[in-house]
């Protein structure tokens, strides 16, 4: 199969997709941002719906000992004139809530530490479960140790409300750049001693569970190569091919549905803030049984993505009526799940210490029945699952989607 290359949704958040989308039609605010509608809209089914799963982020291995408390706070506070949504927060009556400057922030207040967890895995699934407090700006950092001397977790983690996944991966970038600033008295003489805030020990299993599997993304660049479908192709044609051996042969007879979200700001407009995404549907080829088949489905439906068409709708949307659009966002009907891909192509540390590798933490919408995100950074891909945590069998679709990559390399080599 041989199809013409192109980049992915991106939304997915690669930087190099805005520049497809024109300028809006309808002015943009005063300060080249556009409303909170989405956002209200995404907190009012936060209320509606509590046990859902509405924290996002990601949980990021570092090569090196773990740092103090402090140490982190002095760095986010040091970067806040380039994500000032760290100190800002969604208030007022519901669905008319407006982002404003909190009243009080210190960094130090939103850094914590995980203790008796040492296993990355369980770190992460605890991460998905613990919920934020409401109150002050919806986010926090959690350090863990991974029972290796040199290395350790760090998890940012913001409620959906907030931000969404290319407001998260922006906001990483400018956190964990190099390099970072110098420690001084000045800096941390506000920021209480390690130890001092209370330090989480829970281990109960939380509403959601998490799967995840990494592979070298080299391996997804290769089936890319040898058939022309971008990488975000190649993620739902493995997805797709996971679900088939996944399900009973009595439930492959047709195509699934998924709901695929996409980055729709430009580049003038804050990165670093709320919602403001698009969304398509894509129909996974189950009943599809030759792999560079499902592959080629999957780029048919692909090649053209609704931007400026949704930009649009954003744009000349009254703020009433964004309830109603983000409402399609979390019904049942639409799709069975939700499907994103994230990417961040520059190297994260902190202090010297690299990024290995993260996992995302996927939300969990009303309706869906799973839900999936695939991170790319460095050399890794890692393919994150959230479920409800009766449903315990998803956690065999990582592995299989793993082994599908397999069978498509070869597929696309024939």
């Amino acid at each position: 199969m041989k199809t013409q290359s192109r980049s992915g949704p991106g939304a997915v958040c690669s930087e190099n997709d805005t520049p497809h989308i024109r300028q809006p039609v309808a002015a943009s605010p005063s300060e080249g941002e556009f409303g909170p509608g989405q956002d209200r809209a995404m907190l009012e089914w936060a209320r509606l719906r509590p046990d859902d799963g509405f924290v996002i982020g990601l949980v990021l291995r570092l090569r090196s000992t773990c740092p103090a408390r402090e140490r982190v706070a002095t760095v986010i506070a040091s970067r806040l004139h380039r994500v000032p949504v760290l100190a800002e927060q969604l208030a007022g009556p519901p669905r008319r809530e407006c982002w404003q400057a909190a009243d009080t922030f210190d960094a130090a207040d939103h850094v914590h530490i995980l203790e008796g967890v040492t296993d990355p895995h369980d770190f992460a699934e605890l991460m998905a479960n613990q919920p934020i407090p409401e109150g002050r700006p919806r986010w926090d950092v959690w350090l863990g140790e991974t029972g290796r001397q040199d290395e350790y977790l760090l998890a940012y983690r913001v409620h959906h409300a907030a931000q969404d996944g290319a407001a998260v991966t922006h906001t990483l970038k400018q956190l964990l750049d190099t390099p970072a600033p110098a420690t001084s008295a000045a800096s941390t003489s506000q920021i209480p001693a390690q130890g001092s805030s209370p330090a989480c020990t829970a281990s109960r299993p939380g509403p959601r569970l998490l799967a995840s599997a990494h592979v070298p993304v080299d391996a997804m660049r290769a089936i890319s190569r040898a058939s022309g479908a971008s990488l975000h192709d190649v993620y739902l044609a493995g997805l797709a091919s996971a679900l088939r051996a996944w399900l009973p042969a009595t439930e492959r007879e047709a195509s699934v549905p998924v709901r695929v979200p996409f980055n729709v700001r430009l580049r003038g407009e804050r990165q670093d803030r709320g919602n403001r995404v698009g969304y398509t549907r894509v129909f996974l080829p189950l009943d599809e049984s030759d792999a560079a088949c499902r592959l080629a489905s999957i780029v048919a439906q692909t090649s053209v993505w609704p931007r400026e068409r949704n930009r649009r709708l954003l744009d000349r949307m009254h703020p009433d009526m964004m309830w109603k659009y983000a409402l399609t966002s979390v019904t049942p009907g639409d799709a069975l799940a939700s499907a994103t891909m994230l990417g961040i192509h520059t190297p994260l540390g902190l202090d010297g210490a690299p990024v290995i590798h993260g996992t995302a933490l996927p939300p969990l919408a009303a309706g869906h029945l799973f839900s999936t995100v695939l991170f790319l950074h460095a050399e890794r891909a890692s393919l994150s699952i959230a479920a409800r945590s009766e449903h315990q069998h998803f956690r065999d679709l990582p592995p299989l989607w793993t082994r599908s990559l397999t069978d498509l390399a070869a597929a696309v080599r024939a």
